[in-house]
């Protein structure tokens, strides 16, 4: 089925192509004059950067929330290393830099109420993007910020008011959309529907409360997102140059000369199975996710079809130096027995990705190792078997043959997720688990489920073999058997000596199907981790020695330089206001 988006394309628009803006511009520096006044100004236009440059804010946090949480991969070693004074840039510049200025002249623009959606919508995301400042960083500039003339070295606000100011903030976009119309404007999100920017208020108020522990407020949030149709995610397209406005992890991965990222293999390995197709907890979505291009890693195995008995056999992959260093290196001391030591270096059945923290070098994988799939990036179905072919005389052995290119698959014609109706399910499964309320949490959890499941399933790649696509039948299988170990776990259960669980609780196997949903959109990761110390299934960092896991990043170094009243932290250990501190 053809994939519908609930966002419009505008191809023409050039801020198309700043993915992840790096350029920052001091708040102090934000009046000046050669900016346009209120009446030189076209809101329309300004609404098309607010809504760019908040697309641009969230994918920063999806990006440093999913390598937290191991939903992607995280490239240094040590935590305080990983994430330096540069990380915020970006998005303390897309907040302060370009949205609030643009916001505030759609404001003075607004005399006669013509604006009140485009304002509406602006303030709904700009009170997002404070939100996940705050949740990122803790106390930021607020009432001083952007107001250079009286405030030229704005002071930091506590963590805990900006959050009340952010509320507020929703409250007020809420009454301007309530009978408002986009006019001529182009909203990129929802195609003018203002009672789904509504849906997304409140379901921004309920991130809210699960965020600060109001259990009763998740439970009780009512006209939320809760369909697909209701999902707020950004569309990309298949445009290459003069803009590019493809998917960034598609650009990156589908080139002439190969994949450029590496995936998680603590997600490839939770979501594989234990024999791919050949066992029934092989998650649905996992073809859907990422593109194989090798048959078998080096180090690892894959499954092999003898034609002659018609019979599967394990198939090991040589060890390989030159494109895989680690497959010729002993496990590292600290992931002896753990579960680490069976995906730390090479995973099974031809998935070829990163651990935590793997900071070696690039070797001459770009053809071999695992690729960005259909969803959410636009690439590639994965419609390769999860077996080599042995020919009944044992004369020969069949690999696939399949690699990434520029323009294959569905052209990076993906998303950006942003708040997804499978996240809102999973937020109501943790707070009926808080609450004791284990019928209507093991309902939440299956819907998160199927919820997550139903969408991904519906992103297609024209050219794929569907044939390898999951039946309706191995889906509700998957859904009824993940949800019936959910079901049965323990709230809590003990660990083993080396820090794992002995039986996964029911947290661990929430926080592993939620993360499992946010793949490319993993900005909650960071906070479900800090607000619960859950999954405690996270696969270790490689280095013994990482250094204290962050509760906070540091500040924007283009803040710092420029403010004197921002003073930078010298390490990560900050808690925001509604961290208890707990550990994973």
């Amino acid at each position: 089925m053809k994939k519908i988006y609930n966002v419009l394309f505008i191809a023409f628009l050039s801020a198309f192509t700043v993915f992840q803006s790096c350029e920052t511009v001091e708040l102090e520096m934000l009046e000046n004059p050669n900016s346009l006044s209120p009446d030189q100004a076209n809101p329309s236009l300004l609404f098309n950067s607010v809504q760019l440059s908040y697309r641009n804010g969230v994918a920063s946090f999806n990006n440093i929330g999913a390598q937290l949480g191991r939903i992607d991969y995280m490239s240094d070693r040590i935590y305080f290393n990983a994430y330096g004074s540069g990380t915020m840039n970006g998005p303390w510049g897309n907040l302060f830099s370009s949205m609030n200025p643009d916001i505030a002249v759609i404001e003075e623009s607004n005399t006669d109420g013509s604006y009140d959606y485009i304002l509406g919508a602006s303030k709904a995301m700009q009170a997002h993007l404070m939100m996940l400042l705050v949740d990122y960083i803790g106390d930021i500039v607020w009432t001083e910020a952007n107001m250079p003339l009286e405030f030229p070295n704005p002071q930091l606000d506590d963590d805990a008011a900006v959050y009340e100011a952010a509320i507020s903030l929703l409250d007020e976009a809420s009454a301007l959309l309530q009978g408002s119309s986009a006019g001529t404007s182009t909203d990129l999100y929802y195609e003018g529907d203002a009672s789904k920017w509504i849906k997304f208020i409140n379901t921004l108020k309920m991130r809210a409360a699960l965020t600060t522990g109001d259990y009763n407020g998740v439970i009780n949030a009512t006209n939320v997102i809760e369909s697909a149709d209701d999902n707020f995610a950004f569309a990309y397209g298949t445009n290459l140059q003069q803009p590019d406005t493809r998917h960034p992890d598609y650009a990156s991965d589908y080139t002439d000369s190969g994949a450029g990222l590496y995936r998680s293999n603590w997600l490839m390995n939770l979501m594989a199975g234990t024999y791919g197709d050949l066992s029934s907890n092989t998650d649905p979505r996992r073809r859907y996710y990422f593109y194989r291009q090798n048959a078998v890693t080096p180090g690892s195995f894959t499954l092999m079809f003898w034609e002659a008995d018609e019979s599967y056999y394990l198939y090991n992959g040589d060890v390989d130096a030159a494109a895989l260093a680690c497959s010729a290196q002993d496990v590292p001391a600290h992931l002896e027995f753990t579960e680490e030591e069976d995906y730390w270096c090479s995973m099974r059945l031809g998935y070829w990705g990163r651990i935590h923290g793997n900071n070696e070098g690039i070797p001459p994988d770009s053809f071999l190792r695992t690729a960005s799939g259909v969803y959410p990036a636009g690439g590639r179905f994965d419609d390769n078997l999860d077996w080599v072919i042995l020919s009944a005389d044992q004369s020969d052995i069949t690999f696939y043959d399949a690699a990434v290119g520029l323009g294959l698959g569905a052209g990076g014609a993906g998303i950006e997720p942003i708040i997804l109706s499978s996240f809102v399910e999973f937020w109501r499964a943790e707070a009926y688990t808080m609450l004791g309320q284990d019928s209507n949490a093991e309902a939440a959890f299956e819907a998160g489920v199927t919820e997550s499941i139903s969408y991904v399933t519906t992103f297609t790649d024209p050219t794929a073999d569907i044939s390898l696509a999951p039946t309706e039948e191995e889906i509700d299988d998957f859904i009824a058997d993940i949800t019936d170990d959910f079901a049965d776990a323990d709230d809590d259960t003990a660990l083993d000596a080396f820090g794992w669980p002995v039986e996964k609780s029911k947290l661990d196997i929430l926080g592993e199907q939620f993360f499992i949903a946010m793949y490319g959109g993993g900005a909650d990761a960071f906070n479900f981790i800090r607000r619960t110390g859950y999954p405690r299934t996270l696969a270790r960092n490689i280095d013994p020695n990482p250094g204290p896991f962050p509760r906070t990043l540091l500040y924007p170094s283009s803040e710092v330089n420029a403010n004197p009243n921002v003073s930078q932290r010298q390490d990560n250990a900050t808690q925001v206001f509604w961290d208890s501190g707990v550990t994973n």
